[in-house]
């Protein structure tokens, strides 16, 4: 403030509370009293205090009932107010609590459905790691046909997918795990909301979509709803990744059997039979999805069993059937092969039941697949014979021997030493006539050692 203004300021009081001075005469006697300015303003000042307390006791006398009134409705409207929240806080704690209960219930169906779905592919896995173990076994026996002295098999049938389409690659990994985000920043799909709401709707008090993407909870919901579709949605891959790789090889195996001359299904019938199988029945109809009805993964796993049988038969039959030579690479030659061919000792065409082998004297015969021996003895025209049971009709003869190494009821392993090469019987010289049976009928063995070099090449 500046000095012009207070001085204004202090010449308006002077001139309102000027000096003034009262004179009292009294029986000759004249007396006077003098009054200051400031102690006229001190008993102005409280004269005004005065007026205004008793102005203020005055109005608080009339209207004291009314005063008490205004302040007992106003706590009345307060506790009603706060005795509202209470119970809306309440409706709000059950209808949470109500969320909750149906969305644990929810994902207990949906984790007992998903571990069922899972279940069901670990045992897929296995058995099909059984098989690869088995596939890998019959390569690595086929393996010795790499100097097979044959000619070499023309494919007609490749398997889909190309060479390495009977081998697949999977690596198990952990799902994803989700990145922490603020409660605000969650993501979720609206068709998880949706779904929530909708199952949802008897406990969501009237409120729609949008007000329930506003609670946390159903936020949370909806998010795991989302990762448990993106579970199911990677079973549902794997379900046709393995398909696919199963139908490959199914097309592979086909073919194999087919360059054998076999009937594929007789051979599955035959040859690739399970035994051992057991267990309590649990059809894959009885795993329903969270919302009680047959889901894609039900009918895909359906198809998928389907094949995987299919395959299990193939891959059985294949590690049975005799697919290699019985004499080891580099000591042998081909010098007669299977069907009608002049005959050596009358020059004229006669049919050959088997395939001819040359090599030295004493080069050892090997069993072409396991089995058990029911013949160990000299035959007419094959002189020294061994022939051997295999199973499931198939029967393998090596003739012309010159010494067998094992007796009739003896159990061969694979490539196991059997006999040793030799020119007795109706030959011309040393070597191994070597003949394949099944359900007793004659086949070309050539068939089945070119076949060999399709599974070792495939």
């Amino acid at each position: 403030m500046s000095t012009s203004s207070v001085a204004g300021i202090l010449a308006f009081f002077q001139r309102l509370f000027p000096h003034r001075q009262f004179y009292l005469r009294s029986r000759g006697s004249v007396q006077f009293f003098e009054l200051s300015p400031t102690f006229q303003m001190t008993v102005a000042a409280a004269s005004l205090l005065a007026l205004g307390w008793i102005a203020y006791s005055s109005v608080v006398v009339i209207f004291k009932e009314q005063i008490i009134t205004a302040k007992n409705q106003r706590y009345a409207s307060m506790q009603a107010a706060y005795e509202g929240r209470i119970s809306q806080m309440q409706l709000q704690y059950d209808e949470l609590n109500g969320l909750l209960v149906l969305a644990e219930e929810r994902f207990q169906n949906a984790t007992r459905d998903l571990e069922a779905k899972h279940r069901q592919l670990t045992a897929l896995l296995m058995q099909k790691q059984a098989m690869d173990k088995s596939m890998r076994d019959v390569k690595r026996q086929v393996a010795v046909m790499e100097g097979y002295a044959g000619r070499t098999p023309t494919i007609r049938q490749a398997s889909a997918g190309g060479g390495d389409s009977n081998v697949l690659m999977m690596q198990v990994a952990d799902a994803d795990s989700a990145t922490r985000q603020s409660r605000d920043t969650q993501q979720f799909s609206d068709s998880a909301i949706a779904s929530v709401a909708a199952s949802l709707s008897p406990h969501a008090g009237g409120h729609g979509k949008s007000t329930l993407a506003q609670n946390y909870v159903v936020r949370r919901i909806a998010a795991l709803e989302d990762r448990l579709k993106g579970i199911e949605k990677s079973q549902m891959s794997l379900l046709s990744e393995l398909g696919e790789n199963a139908t490959g090889q199914i097309d592979h195996m086909e073919a194999v059997i087919r360059m054998t001359g076999l009937s594929v299904d007789q051979v599955v019938a035959t040859v690739g039979d399970h035994t051992g199988r057991g267990g309590p029945l649990i059809p894959v109809a009885d795993i329903r999805s969270t919302d009680g009805l047959t889901d894609d993964f039900e009918k895909q796993f359906t198809v998928l069993a389907k094949r995987f049988d299919r395959l299990d038969s193939l891959t059985t039959a294949l590690s049975r059937i005799p697919l290699v030579t019985p004499i080891a690479s580099g000591l042998y030659r081909l010098t007669s092969g299977f069907g009608y061919r002049v005959d050596p000792f009358t020059g004229r065409v006669a049919f050959h039941s088997g395939t001819d082998l040359a090599g030295e004297f004493g080069t050892p015969v090997l069993a072409t697949a396991p089995g058990r021996v029911i013949a160990a003895e000299r035959r007419g025209p094959y002189g020294l014979m061994v022939e051997l049971d295999h199973g499931h009709g198939i029967h393998t003869r090596y003739g012309h021997l010159q010494a067998a190494l094992v007796k009739p009821g003896d159990f061969v392993q694979f490539r196991q030493r059997i006999a040793l090469m030799g020119s007795s019987g109706r030959s011309t010289g040393p070597h191994c006539h070597y003949e394949v049976w099944f359900n007793s009928v004659v086949r070309d063995p050539i068939k089945f050692f070119e076949a060999g070099r399709y599974v070792y090449k495939g």
